[in-house]
């Protein structure tokens, strides 16, 4: 029986796609938890092992920016209902699965740097309050630099690694 609500939205077929691949391929790897109450749509993917960063994504129901989060320091990206946003976030997903993400951490604030496979960066960051919005020079080059691992063996690795 057709789920009406995949069948007639492009972009959720998209990420229900990416969803099953990523079942298929993290299998044993990572707990991938989904949620969806008709309004909001929660993909979380939680790796077992303490090397690769975990990510999870929100779609709500309305016309609102989907948002791509990451598991550390709070750092997330809004990204628009598009098709090319989408495309932005699965590149997201393939450079997190081979290792290609970095954090630094700084008080009250940390930066996230995800490479992708073309050699492009995507860097957010986010700072806490009340310390985060303090001015801190220099505190990326300074601050505590996690490079993350691949997901498994079936990952490539990133060069040099």
């Amino acid at each position: 029986m057709p789920n009406e609500e995949v069948d007639g939205d492009p972009l959720r077929r998209r990420l229900t796609t990416m969803v099953e691949r990523l079942r298929q391929e993290l299998d044993g790897v990572a707990e991938i938890e989904e949620r969806d109450d008709g309004w909001f749509w929660d993909v979380s993917v939680r790796p077992e092992s303490a090397g690769p960063l975990g990510f999870s994504w929100l779609v709500p129901g309305d016309s609102a920016d989907i948002v791509f989060a990451v598991e550390a320091g709070g750092v997330s990206w809004e990204l628009g209902r598009s098709v090319e946003q989408v495309d932005l976030m699965a590149a997201m997903v393939d450079a997190l699965l081979a290792g290609r993400a970095t954090a630094v951490f700084g008080r009250g604030r940390c930066e996230v740097t995800v490479t992708l496979a073309d050699g492009t960066e995507q860097v957010q960051s986010n700072r806490d309050l009340p310390t985060g919005c303090l001015p801190l020079p220099g505190w990326s080059r300074r601050g505590r630099r996690i490079d993350y691992e691949p997901y498994g063996p079936s990952v490539h690795r990133r060069p040099g690694r």
